[in-house]
């Protein structure tokens, strides 16, 4: 299992996870969107991944970052993510936003890490 420290998240990848682990105030725009997705792409060998993505902590994701992530094109093998977050209230916030703003993946919040991976596996890859 490869590990990767960038200044704004922690990467590791298990087979066919790749975790993301942010820190405390990691701003995500365009350039670490595009580092992110190379990373990805990288570790998992350019093979279908999924990724869990650990934003207990403040992050924030500009609208520049935004757009790559809405592009699927940008993205040719991800399959979806899911984000574990601090508590229920920010669970029903995110699913609430997900209802208005359809990802292009499939995407999912959860409290516990063992659930959030094993909706992971069950994703089609």
């Amino acid at each position: 299992m490869k590990e990767i420290h960038l200044s704004y998240v922690s990467i590791h990848y298990s087979e066919p996870i790749v975790y993301y682990t942010y820190k405390e105030g990691a701003e995500l725009g365009f350039p670490e969107i595009r580092e992110l997705i190379a990373y990805a792409e990288q570790t998992s060998g350019k093979k279908p991944y999924v990724t869990f993505d650990d934003v207990r902590v403040h992050v924030n994701i500009t609208n520049e970052g935004k757009r790559v992530l809405q592009d699927m094109s940008n993205m040719p093998y991800f399959r979806g993510t899911a984000a574990l977050v601090k508590n229920s209230i920010h669970k029903f916030a995110a699913d609430l936003l997900n209802n208005f703003h359809r990802p292009a993946y499939p995407f999912r919040a959860f409290t516990s890490k063992e659930e959030a991976i094993e909706w992971l596996l069950s994703l089609p890859l």
